[in-house]
């Protein structure tokens, strides 16, 4: 199995800015989107000639990526097009030069989200041409993304762990209204490089007797499904997407109504909307109590990289949906997307690196819009 071989959402459509250039992390990797003649394109966020950050950069309305440092011009492909500080001669030399071309990789817009392959060069691009993104729907999902300074694996597991909610999420459910999961059933088969669905029943009072499924596609789908007792079916997709050892893209749906878009002044309406549930205190109390407690799994894990496989020991039923992903990880997932890598892994350290805005805010059109009303 290779984690770089494999379509990654990195975020909604909706939020990547057309006229920008749009700086993310995947893998491990700096990486910059932009739109530009032929589309989208990405390429590692360092211009080849003295490594300055292409996404300080800015989208020339020819569409080619130009360097903020001395104004290097680059195609969708990666092709350096200008070397402004070079004579015609030597411009020419240079720009047919391997070495002068930024680093692309594969990139396509499905589903109202932007996929990249994380693998460069043209075996890269090939093995992309193979496989499909886990695409949903139609495109017209409403998208949301948050960045929480939290690591892949704790977010899967915490995806797998519906026995936690009783005891976790204090507001919005009750410990009292627990029921014992018992009934949580892993795949018999070999695990493989696609994934595995597990099923479970109900932990609380209000969904005991329901039938669920939690399926994990490799490297960072998980779909949720279940069907209640009144036969009311619910389903939550999310995707969970490695920046780094302690950071993950997490990009979900909202399910909020899409406004017909000849509504007068539809944009103020929607990003209104967002805002109305957006503020919503339960909404971040909820995701701040799942978040504290990853991050402490996350720090006792780094001070004793052993300790928390030797938890399992204790494991409960309810933790066969944890214990099976961990089991991939082991067994398919080489320990992980960061296992072997060496990239720099760095615990969030102060509070303004956990704050509203640095784990949404900056990131969503809605949210920079309507504090562009407010300045």
């Amino acid at each position: 199995f290779s984690w770089e071989a494999n379509w990654y959402p990195v975020m909604p459509v909706s939020y990547a800015d057309p006229v920008r250039p749009n700086g993310f992390t995947l893998l491990g990797k700096h990486l910059v989107l932009w739109k530009s003649a032929d589309g989208w394109a990405c390429v590692e966020d360092a211009c080849p000639h003295r490594l300055a950050p292409l996404s300080t950069g800015r989208v020339t309305e020819e569409g080619t990526l130009m360097c903020r440092f001395h104004g290097w011009r680059f195609d969708g492909a990666g092709n350096c097009v200008e070397v402004p500080n070079a004579d015609a001669g030597a411009a020419a030399s240079l720009c047919g030069a391997p070495e002068t071309c930024a680093t692309s990789y594969p990139v396509q817009e499905v589903s109202g989200l932007l996929w990249v392959w994380p693998e460069a060069g043209l075996e890269g691009l090939g093995r992309s041409l193979l496989e499909e993104p886990a695409a949903l729907g139609s495109g017209a999902q409403d998208w949301v993304m948050t960045v929480p300074p939290v690591s892949y694996e704790s977010m899967v597991e915490n995806s797998m762990d519906p026995s936690h909610a009783p005891h976790l999420h204090e507001g919005t459910f009750a410990a009292s209204d627990m029921v014992p999961l018992t009934d949580y059933s892993a795949p018999a088969e070999p695990l493989g490089d696609e994934g595995f669905t597990v099923a479970h029943g109900g932990y609380t009072t209000k969904n005991d007797g329901m039938k669920a499924t939690r399926t994990f596609r490799s490297p960072s789908f998980v779909d949720v499904n279940y069907e209640l007792p009144s036969g009311k079916q619910q389903n939550f997709q999310l995707f969970f997407v490695p920046s780094t050892p302690f950071e993950t893209r997490v990009i979900t749906g909202l399910g909020l109504p899409q406004l017909p878009a000849w509504l007068p002044k539809r944009e103020l309406l929607a990003d209104l909307l967002h805002a109305f549930f957006f503020s919503r205190s339960a909404l971040w109390r909820f995701n701040d109590q799942d978040r504290l407690v990853m991050q402490g799994q996350d720090r006792n894990q780094a001070a004793d990289p052993d300790r928390r496989q030797a938890a399992w020991d204790v494991a409960t039923p309810s933790d066969t949906g944890v214990s099976t992903f961990r089991k991939w990880l082991a067994e398919v997932g080489g320990g992980g997307p960061f296992a072997s890598s060496g990239a720099a892994a760095s615990l969030p350290t102060t509070q303004e690196e956990v704050s509203r805005w640095n784990v949404h805010g900056k990131h969503c059109p809605s949210c920079k819009r309507a504090l562009a009303l407010l300045e």
